[in-house]
């Protein structure tokens, strides 16, 4: 069994990734902080509450994807390297963001939306889970205790093809 990853406060000193608080916040756009993730955070937020209001437009799932990329790209000359020989990450820092951003969006639609309270429940259950992935990837990260994939902006589904 391995040891816990210990908890402690993600500092913008340290790093260029947003603590969870402040990707959340951007995420919701309650943020005034111009630090490039938090910009692109912002904007993923808003995509996704587009694209639940109108989920067939191809025009949003290419922007999102759009946003995953330059976030991998901007972050990638960013990061500390991993150590030799650690386990290598099935995500991206973008690919990351887009799903804490992807699941934001559902639990406040859920809220405002959803009759069942068990899928609201299930809603903001999940963000919970997904911050808490975000902050543990984080420390991860930080510690070089994880190699991180490269950039791929996936293939182009009928969906998001242009």
């Amino acid at each position: 069994m391995s040891a816990p990853i210990p908890r402690y406060p993600i500092s913008p000193q340290r790093s260029p990734l947003l603590s969870p608080q402040e990707l959340l916040a951007a995420i919701n756009g309650r943020t005034d902080c111009e630090l490039p993730l938090a910009q692109w955070a912002r904007t993923l937020g808003s995509l996704y509450r587009d694209w639940l209001a109108e989920p067939s437009s191809a025009r949003v799932g290419q922007q999102i994807v759009a946003v995953i990329h330059d976030i991998d790209v901007w972050i990638s000359a960013q990061l500390p390297r991993p150590r030799p020989g650690v386990p290598r990450g099935i995500d991206s820092v973008g690919g990351v963001i887009g799903r804490v951003a992807e699941a934001a969006a559902s639990a406040h639609w859920a809220l405002h939306n959803a009759q069942d309270t068990d899928q609201r429940h299930r809603a903001w259950n999940h963000l919970a889970e997904m911050r808490e992935g975000y902050e543990d990837l984080v420390r991860l990260i930080l510690d070089g205790l994880v190699k991180l994939p490269k950039s791929w902006p996936s293939i182009s589904w009928p969906a998001t093809a242009m």
